[in-house]
């Protein structure tokens, strides 16, 4: 490769970076028809300026199906997720971090779908890849758990879902300590709960992520306002 090719590739990958913040930017201010546009225009980029690196290219694409997810497009954005996988699947430089990711977006988008099954089958493959690579107690892991958590709650296993959600505080209770993550992991454990019925574990649930919430200084943050909502419904059943 020659000192211009390799320029030409350098600035190409550069615009490819700016255009892809944009896309989010764009996503992130509701623009959903110009973060979509950014984002095929990245992929139709990195076929000009890098078509060898397979990798990039499934990376554009699943970044493009999660613009199509929060616009609504649930079909194309299941159809591309899944294309992105089966170029990694084979993309020289693939890492496991990359697959795992890769599974629990598409998770995300059978989950929105609410596709409820195949949402935990490939949420079980992202769980499998970190668990072999970082270990079960990870953050990685624990976000998993509390998204498989909320699938068994679809699917009418609030029980599952309970002891799930208690995998994810454990995990987070380690990883972070007090936290938003940890609190939130919390909150969904008394939220299982109240699909039980089972009220007063409920609210003692739900305080225990408030307090939590309060210790780290995010007392009135909107996870300390959900908490405080639900259990406001919670006492109206005690």
């Amino acid at each position: 490769m020659t000192n211009t090719e390799t320029t030409t590739e350098h600035d190409g990958l550069l615009q490819i970076a700016q255009l892809q913040q944009r896309a989010v930017e764009f996503a992130e201010s509701g623009m959903m028809e110009e973060a979509l546009e950014a984002a095929m225009v990245c992929i139709g980029l990195q076929e000009e300026v890098a078509p060898e690196n397979m990798l990039l290219k499934a990376k554009l694409i699943q970044n493009a199906s999660r613009i199509l997810l929060y616009s609504g497009d649930m079909e194309q954005a299941e159809a591309i997720a899944n294309e992105g996988i089966a170029i990694m699947q084979t993309a020289q430089g693939t890492t496991a971090d990359d697959m795992a990711q890769a599974f629990l977006n598409l998770s995300s988008i059978l989950y929105a779908k609410e596709d409820f099954d195949n949402a935990a089958l490939v949420l079980m493959e992202s769980i499998t890849i970190w668990t072999h690579e970082k270990g079960h107690d990870c953050a990685e892991v624990a976000d998993c758990l509390s998204n498989l958590g909320r699938l068994r709650e679809e699917q009418g296993k609030p029980e599952e879902a309970l002891e799930l959600h208690q995998q994810a505080i454990e995990i987070k209770k380690q990883v972070f300590g007090d936290h938003e993550q940890t609190a939130f992991s919390i909150m969904n454990k008394g939220l299982a709960y109240m699909l039980l019925q089972q009220f007063q574990e409920a609210k003692n649930s739900l305080e225990e992520a408030i307090k939590c919430c309060e210790r780290i200084g995010q007392d009135d943050s909107e996870l300390a306002k959900a908490c405080k909502q639900n259990l406001s419904i919670c006492m109206q059943q005690l």
